[in-house]
């Protein structure tokens, strides 16, 4: 993670509620893993939040026969920005679905 979008995930998350997002999941392609980013993208936007931070992670996901497998992922950090928190939590709750 780059220095500067670390600061500003702290300094956003020190004025309100935040949360990770992702679309990505290991058993998709890579072209389906950035069209899925690219739409959750749009989705946050169209909640009314204010655009996310991009940030890339990795962790190891399981498949149904126990295989573990090393993912890279495209993450999206999302603040509540001028919404409230009730508001906010149901906003990232329908995103998650």
């Amino acid at each position: 993670m780059q220095e500067s979008s670390l600061s500003r995930i702290k300094s956003k998350s020190d004025k309100g509620g935040m949360a990770i997002l992702s679309g990505s999941r290991g058993d998709k392609s890579k072209k389906e893993n950035k069209a899925r980013s690219k739409q959750l993208d749009k989705d946050i936007r169209g909640k009314g939040l204010p655009g996310a931070t991009k940030v890339t992670g990795s962790y190891v996901e399981k498949d149904k026969s126990g295989k573990e497998t090393k993912v890279k992922e495209r993450s999206h950090v999302v603040t509540s920005g001028k919404m409230g928190k009730r508001k906010f939590k149901k906003a990232v709750k329908s995103l998650g679905k």
